[in-house]
């Protein structure tokens, strides 16, 4: 289990609150965090602020409406998730090509055809 705990793109407001109760109780960043995560464990805990509990949001799904079919060329095909999405959108794949050995093996288990062998030429790198 990692020892660490890293957290990015905290908004300026919450940065903010976070630095002036620091600073107010004269502690470090980490024990501040430390010391907030621990009260709000204890409050779940005895069911006073359940933090993750409340009705299930609700998930609609729509039907894809009717698109006017298209053909696409799927170029640098990886394992071809762009071409799932695409073909489910009504589209019809008619070239596609990867120089990934290990890739082209997935596409063609996935779609019965191995793409386009595009090996890149080592003396332009």
């Amino acid at each position: 289990m990692p020892k660490q705990l890293l957290v990015r793109n905290i908004p300026g407001y919450i940065r903010s609150w976070i630095e002036a109760r620091r600073a107010e109780n004269k502690m470090t960043q980490q024990e501040f965090l430390f010391g907030l995560l621990e009260r709000v464990y204890r409050a779940e805990e005895s069911q006073k602020f359940p933090l993750f509990s409340g009705p299930t949001p609700n998930v609609v799904e729509r039907p894809i409406p009717d698109a006017i079919p298209f053909k696409f060329a799927d170029l640098f095909a990886g394992i071809s998730g762009f071409r799932f999405g695409l073909e489910k959108l009504g589209g019809g794949c008619v070239f596609s090509c990867e120089w990934d050995k290990y890739c082209q093996k997935t596409y063609k288990t996935w779609f019965a055809g191995t793409p386009h062998n595009t090996t890149p030429d080592s003396s332009l790198y």
